[in-house]
Parts: C-alpha cells; sequence; structure tokens
C-alpha cells in the first residue's frame, strides 16, 4: 500500500518505501528507567504502537526495537553535565541503582500491555551493550572524528560537515556560553561525549580509558540500533524534544562510522500538555496509569485519548477530555457489538 510519512530529516512528507522489500526495521527511543512513565511519555510510546500496526496492516514485516536507557542519561544532557537520573533516584530510594532500573523496567512493561501496546522484538538494554558502543568508540577514534582527555571520550562536531541537519541547530552557529556552560576539555561546547570517566559514578566499566568509565547517552542508541537492526534503519521515532541534541549526535556518530544514513525516516510525537501547560511535579500534574485508575478511566481510555490526535498535533490532557474520550469509546463499542449482532 502506497503511503506517506512526515520526515523529520527532510522537514516534508515523503513516500515511504523501506530499505527491504516487505520488512520495516524501526527504532523506537524508549523510557529512561528513573520513575515511572507519565502521560506524556505514553503518547510518544503509543505513537510508536499506532505506527507498527498499521505498517503490519499495510503488509510490511516490522522489526521494532525499543531500547531501555538504565544508565548515563545525565540531568543536563546539553553540556553533557551533572548527576546520572538513575543514580540520583537511587540515592533518593536508598537503593542500588541496578536496582532502580530493573524496577522502574517492569514498571513500564506493565503499563505497555495495560496500554494494548504490541511487544517489540528486543528491548535492549543500555547496561548490556558496553561491550558494542566501546567498538564504535574506538572505530571513530581510528576515524579522527572523536578525541580522548583525561579518559573522557569525545565526539567532535567539526568532522561531520552535516552536524545540524536534523535540528537545524549547526554548529558554527552555536557559540561557546550561549546555551551551555564552557568545557575546557572540548575542543568546541557541543562537542558530546561519547564515555565519561568519573570514579563517583556507581554504575561504572574498566576500558583502556580507565576503571571507572561509563557511556554517554547518545552512543547507547547508535550502538543498540546497529546491534539490533543493522547499520541502516527505516524509521527512527521518539518524542519531539529528542530531536536535539539526542538524535542529531546519533546521526553524527553513527554516520560517522559508517558512511551511509542512519535512518531513512524521522518521526517525532509532540510533547503533551496538562491542562493547558507543562507537567510539573510542583503543580502535582504528573500524571501516570494509577492515578488514571484512581479516576475510575480503564487504561483502554487513555489509550484512546493519547491516539485520537495526530501525533505532530498538539494535544491537551484533562480529565475533562478523559470523559469525552470514554464516552465516544463507549459509542465505539457500541457500534461493534451492533456489527456483530447484524
Amino acid at each position: 500500500m502506497a503511503f506517506q510519512v512526515y520526515n523529520t530529516l527532510a522537514r516534508r512528507k515523503e513516500p515511504f518505501r523501506s530499505l527491504e522489500p516487505g520488512v520495516v526495521r524501526m527504532y523506537n527511543c524508549g523510557p529512561t528507567d528513573y520513575s515511572r512513565p507519565h502521560v506524556g511519555n505514553y503518547r510518544a510510546f503509543l505513537f510508536a504502537d499506532v505506527l507498527r500496526r498499521w505498517l503490519e496492516s499495510s503488509g510490511y514485516e516490522v522489526r521494532q526495537v525499543m531500547n531501555i536507557t538504565d544508565v548515563g542519561h545525565l540531568t543536563d544532557d546539553t553540556a553533557d553535565e551533572g548527576e546520572d537520573k538513575i543514580e540520583a533516584q537511587a540515592r533518593r530510594e536508598k537503593l542500588d541503582p541496578f536496582e532502580i532500573a530493573r524496577g522502574y523496567e517492569r514498571q513500564f512493561l506493565a503499563d505497555l500491555r495495560e496500554l494494548g501496546a504490541e511487544p517489540a522484538m528486543a528491548y535492549p538494554r543500555a547496561t548490556e551493550h558496553v561491550p558494542e558502543m566501546l567498538a564504535m568508540i574506538e572505530a571513530l577514534l581510528d576515524k579522527g572524528c572523536a578525541y580522548e582527555v583525561d579518559g573522557n571520550v569525545y565526539f567532535e562536531v567539526a568532522t561531520f560537515p552535516e552536524y545540524g541537519k536534523l535540528s537545524g541547530n549547526r554548529a558554527e552557529e552555536l557559540e561557546a556560553g550561549a546555551r551551555i556552560a564552557v568545557n575546557d576539555q572540548k575542543r568546541h561546547p557541543h562537542d558530546f561525549a561519547l564515555w565519561k570517566s568519573d570514579p563517583h559514578h556507581l554504575m561504572k566499566w574498566p576500558s583502556r580509558f580507565g576503571p571507572d568509565g561509563f557511556p554517554g547517552w547518545h552512543i547507547e542508541c547508535s550502538a543498540m540500533a546497529r546491534r539490533h537492526l543493522g547499520e541502516q534503519i527505516d524509521i527512527h521515532t521518539g518524542g519531539e524534544d529528542n530531536i536535539f541534541p539526542h538524535h542529531e549526535c546519533e546521526i553524527a556518530q553513527t554516520e560517522s562510522l559508517t558512511g551511509r544514513p542512519f535512518a531513512t525516516y524521522w518521526m517525532h510525537s509532540k510533547l503533551l500538555q496538562v491542562d493547558g501547560g507543562k507537567m510539573s511535579k510542583s503543580l502535582g500534574n504528573v500524571w501516570n496509569l494509577d492515578d488514571v485508575r484512581a479516576r475510575g478511566f480503564d487504561p483502554r481510555v487513555l489509550r484512546y485519548a493519547l491516539i485520537r490526535a495526530h501525533y505532530r498535533q498538539p494535544l491537551n490532557f484533562t480529565w475533562d477530555a478523559m470523559k469525552d474520550a470514554q464516552s465516544a469509546l463507549e459509542s465505539l463499542d457500541d457500534l461493534v457489538v451492533r456489527l456483530r449482532d447484524l
């Protein structure tokens, strides 16, 4: 079946054609397991599920991979600084960071089942793919695209002239100090970490760069996508907040290594608003699946509320909107019953 998708990379709709006839390789940015997913996260995950179902109904075999980020996602992604989000939560809960990651991973997968999402082909964990990440880092160093300083390894954006083609944030236009603090180790402020050295980090792996290292967030997805789907994939999805720096950096490091396009189509879901604004713990409006049930709604109603609007259009989550979704879903259910009777 011929159809078009909006490609963030091209900034327009394009006819969909898979690299291999009849097969779609799709990578979805999954959760960082430091807290329970909220309704905003669910929108991106359910978009991936609807896309997969559409592709399958169109006759494709979909090889879907959704990663589990269980290390390396720092509180300041752009500057490669701050505390690891999982370790920060582990300190708050006084637990081992691996316990934190596995507990929230189980909760995430349980939520997906309750929301009616088809299971992906694989849910790779970052912590189980460190050898693949280190192999990529070594290859980027050999190609002259990365450099090491005191056990830290950075990707040099100047070696990839197309940096910024996804987000529009060109390296030459990003001045030191304009958006992030200056890091004297970096040759350019927007060079990004492939490997970090920190003796105080709780989750760490030995390498030739030192005994106390851990991967940067961006290299994780590139390594896991290559391991499970190959060097080129058809579709890469995520929320619009992933476009920069995360997906931009994925493109730079992967294409510098392979010399080929990483993903043909980049598809991003719009961020969800709550009560007309952003979700905030201070406002008490960061809702999860338990909150939905406590208000008397089945998870199926939340699924319908989140997928009834186009994924690239703004969507405002309110409890009144949930009531409307419940009413609309009951009407659809009634229609199905009557059709079956006929």
